[in-house]
This record gives C-alpha cells, structure tokens and sequence, in this order.
C-alpha cells in the first residue's frame, strides 16, 4: 500500500477496528517506512494523552440548552437582515433608472450635436448603383409590369 492510503487508516488501526488482512498490511508496510511510523507513534501518543484527561461532565440539560441555542441560530440566519431586503429591490431599480436615463440623455445628445449634412438619397443611390440595381429604367410602355404599376399609382 502507499503511504497515503495507509495514513488514511492509521487511526482505526490504532483503535483495533480494521480487519487482519488489513493490519497485516499495515504492520508490513510500518516496517518498511520511517514516516510512517512516526505518524502511528505521534497518533498514539495523542491518543494517550486524550484517554488520561479527566472527563468534563456536563449539566444535565446541556444537549436540551445545546439544541434550543442551534434551533435559535437557525431560526435567525433563515430570516434575512431588513436591509439586505431593501438592497434587493433598491440596486435593480437603480440599475434600470441608469439605464433609461442613459438612453434619453443619448438622444438629448444626438439632437443636439449638429449633425454633417448627410444626403440619403445619394448614399441610397449608391447603394443601388454598386449593387447593380440601378440598371432598371422604367418599364418598356406597353408591358405588362407597366400597365400593373399605372393602375396601382392612380388616384381616384
């Protein structure tokens, strides 16, 4: 085994809970490595010294005084601070007024910056013109595309 599973298994084969296979390996391989066994000796010493302290007795309500102090914090971490509530409607509605104010002050911006003297019609012809539309002239008279479309543009 390595080292790191062994070390996971160290404290139960101090307390006598693995199986003989199990310690077999363990004593083998505690034989082999010196980290090893320095880690089983200082769990032993540990645990020696945990088993010689006196042992502190409580009152005889203390696990009803433990669960009521547990129920209490419970109760208390579930019920959010006030202000926390506030935050969460607070930050979204200031959010959503930046960003409408943005958009109007954008607007405000653009009607009154002067703008360049931009004349659509020629970018529209241009447009036209480099994408081979602008080839169409009217229609030949007596066609039937121009018959169609005089009877739409009539008034009347």
């Amino acid at each position: 085994m390595k080292c790191k599973k062994i070390r996971k298994k160290l404290v139960a084969y101090l307390d006598g809970e693995l199986s003989e296979k199990q310690k077999l390996l363990i004593k083998r391989h505690l034989l082999e490595c010196a980290e090893c066994r320095k880690e089983v000796d200082l769990l032993s010493r540990t645990s020696c010294l945990l088993k010689n302290q006196p042992r502190i007795k409580s009152s005889l309500d203390f696990d009803v005084n433990l669960w009521r102090k547990i129920n209490s914090l419970e109760k208390r971490e579930i019920t959010p601070h006030p202000l926390k509530r506030v935050a969460y409607i607070i930050l979204p509605a200031a959010v959503a007024a930046a960003l409408i104010i943005g958009v109007f002050m954008g607007n405000l911006v653009e009607k009154l910056t002067p703008s360049q003297n931009v004349n659509t019609p020629n970018l529209e012809e241009e447009y036209l013109s480099s994408i081979g539309l602008d080839s169409f002239e009217d229609f030949p008279p007596g066609s039937l595309p121009q018959a169609y479309f005089s009877l739409t543009n009539q008034t009347g």
